[in-house]
């Protein structure tokens, strides 16, 4: 069971991070971030933090790469802005979610077009038999 502390310090950190990222880190090769969930241990002394990034594969590897690269100083603002006792140690992990989202939303769109086209082809012979009838 996850404690309402618990989540309220993964909300603020996901928020403080996310202005750590745009406003503090000063990469331009770390590209565009953005960081999606925060997941929390009990004891608040680890972090496992889910980014996006824009970008190939190899990009997001790199994106990664950087944030690990920075992650003292990333923690250290974080402690400051959230006044904890002790800093969570943060593990950056990629988000691939929205990415399968589409990937999974295309092919539902693919089969929902293929049973339309399959069902005017149906009613279309239904047609076409009713009329050889008369």
């Amino acid at each position: 069971m996850v404690h309402k502390r618990v989540l309220r310090v993964a909300e603020a950190t996901k928020r403080e991070l996310g202005f750590i990222l745009d406003h503090k880190i000063n990469d331009p090769k770390l590209g565009l971030v953005t960081v999606t969930r925060v997941d929390m241990s009990d004891d608040l002394r680890h972090a496992k933090v889910y980014v996006t990034t824009l970008g190939d594969a190899e990009d997001k590897t790199r994106a990664i790469r950087r944030l690990v690269r920075a992650r003292g100083f990333i923690r250290c603002e974080l402690a400051q802005a959230l006044r904890l006792r002790v800093a969570p140690e943060l593990k950056f992990v990629r988000d691939d979610s929205a990415e399968r989202y589409l990937e999974i939303k295309g092919l539902l769109d693919k089969i929902e077009t293929e049973e339309e086209t399959s069902r005017a082809g149906r009613r279309s012979a239904s047609e076409d038999t009713e009329d050889a009838d008369e």
